[in-house]
């Protein structure tokens, strides 16, 4: 097989890699990149970084259509995100750059900037690699070596977080709980820097978060009114037991209950045992890892209730189905929210369990708290059945260890990694070991 090529992205800007020495044109950057590093010089000895500036802010700073503080404001730099300088210019009160970053073009004071060798020196810590599988089923190893043992295979068109090169292999992390090395000949490689956001993007990511809410609110509205056309009493998010008020009201992403484990518990139908703080250092009382094992006694069910079928109410299947489109719709209001180690915050923060436990316990199902505990509490079914609102696990040989939320299109929803928070994946971004779902 042909050794695959490599890709690198600054500032929005594509750049194509070919080995062993590598030359890319990006608009106005031409540079030349070593293998061995990813940072080198071009042709005439300056630096490849000459006209690249990082951002050196306490928050953001505004890029302003002209050289002064008077002009329009046309999009904003946040702390640590690259630009391409265009042209150095004297502004109001000194030096100024022209600056294009991301889509947005414009002038920044150069005391903002960190440049030429300070900006090489720092890129490769505020830039994030990306690997991306360009092989069909792909053997994740355990160690730089072909003889090495496989920890799971990874599908086409994948994307992981690369950790290191190591000879002819890259280390690359898979999501928190596991991470191996894949060889060099069949993946590619981007480095992707934060941009500046335009005042029209910033406009558009308020009006998509705002859509993706309104989503959430009418799916599981709809929920609701096929339970009061059924005659059925209209749960309340505020009752004691939540074991059977599956379509409880959306509560605000944005202002999470900060509840504990124990508190949460209190008249479900689950029965565990074991500590359960939630410390930040562990999944759960005697948990090792995130998504962990854990240690839990008793039964554990997830249930919606017993209600009769009627025609579209609980029980139906348009009434599932309406259900397992809010869940779905519910889960999508936390993309982008952060990853912490035995967190259960969908705001503050949460692993993998704790993130699904959580979206199910806004629905009144009662999952279990660990990856383990979601596997043996849910009803196994076959992964070509699987449907969206249902749960997929990943395993290191026989130990369940990632638990994620499938959401349709053969993808899913769930908390991966410290660096990238709650994301959308393939499904099949390392082989499912299982599938279970809560809701039939």
């Amino acid at each position: 097989m042909n050794r695959a090529g490599r890709i690198i992205a600054v500032c929005g800007l594509s750049v194509a890699l070919m080995m062993p020495q590598i030359a890319y044109a990006a608009e106005t950057l031409s540079v030349q990149v070593s293998e061995r590093t990813g940072l080198t010089t071009v042709g005439n000895k300056q630096s490849a970084y000459d006209n690249v500036a990082i951002s050196h802010v306490s928050n953001y700073v505004n890029i302003r259509s002209e050289a002064n503080t008077s002009s329009s404001i046309v999009g904003k730099i946040y702390n640590n995100c690259a630009a391409t300088i265009l042209a150095t210019v004297d502004g109001e009160g000194g030096t100024w750059y022209q600056i294009k970053s991301g889509n947005v073009t414009g002038y920044i004071k150069s005391e903002y900037f960190i440049t030429g060798a300070d900006a090489e020196r720092i890129a490769k810590d505020i830039g994030t690699v990306y690997v991306t599988v360009s092989a069909d089923s792909l053997r994740l190893r355990e160690q730089p070596s072909t003889d090495s043992a496989v920890l799971t295979t990874l599908s086409k068109d994948a994307e992981y977080l690369e950790v290191k090169e190591e000879g002819d292999f890259i280390e690359i992390q898979v999501d928190e709980s596991l991470s191996g090395y894949v060889h060099k000949d069949y993946v590619t490689q981007r480095v992707e820097f934060k941009q500046a956001v335009s005042v029209e993007e910033e406009r558009q990511k308020a009006e998509e978060d705002a859509r993706i809410r309104k989503e959430a609110e009418d799916a599981i509205a709809k929920v609701e009114a096929l339970k009061k056309e059924a005659g059925q009493e209209t749960a309340s998010a505020n009752k004691d037991t939540p074991s059977s008020t599956i379509g409880m009201i959306a509560q605000n992403p944005n202002a999470d209950n900060g509840t504990t484990k124990e508190q949460n518990s209190q008249g479900s139908q689950s029965t565990q045992t074991g500590t359960s703080q939630n410390t930040g250092n562990q999944d759960t009382g005697s948990t090792a890892g995130p998504g962990g094992s854990g240690t839990s006694t008793g039964s554990s069910t997830g249930t919606s209730g017993s209600y009769q079928s009627t025609q579209n109410g609980p029980g139906s299947a348009v009434y599932n189905s309406a259900v397992r489109t809010a869940i779905v719709a519910y889960a999508k209001q936390f993309l982008g929210n952060p990853y912490v180690y035995g967190g259960t915050s969908l705001t503050n923060g949460a692993d993998c369990s704790g993130f699904t436990m959580r979206i199910f316990e806004h629905f009144g199902v009662t999952t279990g708290r660990t990856s383990r505990d979601q596997a043996a509490n849910g009803k196994e079914i076959s992964l070509d059945q699987i449907q969206p609102g249902d749960l997929l696990f990943y395993a290191s040989g026989k130990t369940i260890n990632h638990v994620a939320l499938y959401i349709g299109d053969g993808k899913i929803i769930h908390a991966s990694t410290s660096k990238t928070g709650i994301i959308i994946s393939t499904a099949y971004y390392r082989t499912p070991a299982k599938a279970v779902t809560f809701l039939d």
